[in-house]
């Protein structure tokens, strides 16, 4: 019997769950679910390992419509993808399968799960005429993509000033915070953006780094933990070799924002032209 790896990014536990075992009911096949509630989360789950399908809402706390497709897409382009949206976003949904999401099902559709079963058959099917084998698939999964260690750097946005390099001394990064080692006295409560090197590459070739805004919980025995509030994707230049950065023309940017997913609620803090904005409060 083939067994099958889907992700599954909902924001709803009870409903998750119900959609999760209607589709078990008479389904060819063992599934083993994985569900997050973030898109962040469902990013970083899948620089971890690979997945058959992506069953994910369109619209997430932190990751708006077609947003969230592009996100998804980019970092794992060969794994189809089926979204989950309300009848009223039926237009974006259609667009979103036009940017590259397999299929699409309205919330007011599972009711019948026969609706959601075809969409995943589908799916799946077609995950395996791209030519995924079990062999494959196992290798990718025990080649574990996110590094144990990640560079971290960082400057403090309000009183005292400060800035840094470190490096992060956990996997322990998800939308809600991050924990990485330094030797500045952080303070509790202070506010910082960081910016973490990211694995995944935009279109697999263009470098992408997390920018995070938040404040620091604790530091204690130089392990700072700090709250995520807000975050973006950019991408940013790699030097050639040979190339001098003071030789580039002033006028292009090392970085330029990639598609922003965004905490919900916080204040205004980094653009879309990746310059910071000021913070009211």
């Amino acid at each position: 019997m083939r067994e099958y790896s889907i992700l599954f990014i909902r924001t709803e536990e009870h409903p998750a769950k119900q959609y999760e075992a209607s589709l078990l009911e008479g389904f060819e096949g063992k599934i083993e679910w994985v569900r997050v509630e973030a898109l962040f989360d469902g990013l970083r789950t899948m620089q971890e390992r690979s997945f058959d399908l992506i069953i994910s809402d369109l619209f997430l706390p932190d990751g708006q419509g077609l947003a969230t497709v592009r996100h998804l897409k980019q970092h794992a382009p060969q794994t189809p993808v089926i979204v989950l949206c309300h009848t009223s976003d039926r237009d974006t949904a259609v667009n979103a399968v036009r940017k590259g999401a397999h299929d699409f099902v309205c919330y007011e559709d599972l009711n019948d799960p026969m609706k959601l079963r075809r969409a995943v058959a589908g799916a799946l099917k077609s995950g395996d005429d791209n030519g995924a084998t079990k062999d494959g698939e196992a290798e990718r999964r025990t080649n574990a993509r996110f590094p144990c260690r990640l560079a971290v750097s960082y400057q403090a946005l309000e009183h005292p000033f400060l800035s840094g390099v470190a490096t992060s001394e956990t996997l322990n990064i998800s939308s809600k915070g991050l924990l990485f080692s330094t030797e500045e006295a952080l303070q509790p409560g202070q506010l910082l953006q960081v910016s973490v090197d990211w694995p995944a590459r935009l279109e697999n070739q263009v470098p992408l780094k997390l920018v995070a805004e938040g404040r620091i919980v604790r530091n204690l025995n130089g392990q700072a933990a700090m709250r995520i509030d807000k975050y973006e994707f950019r991408t940013r230049r790699t030097k050639k070799p040979g190339e001098s950065i003071k030789n580039q023309p002033s006028s292009r940017p090392e970085e330029t924002a990639a598609d922003i997913s965004s905490r919900p609620g916080a204040a205004a803090g980094i653009g879309t032209t990746g310059v910071r904005v000021r913070r009211n409060g």
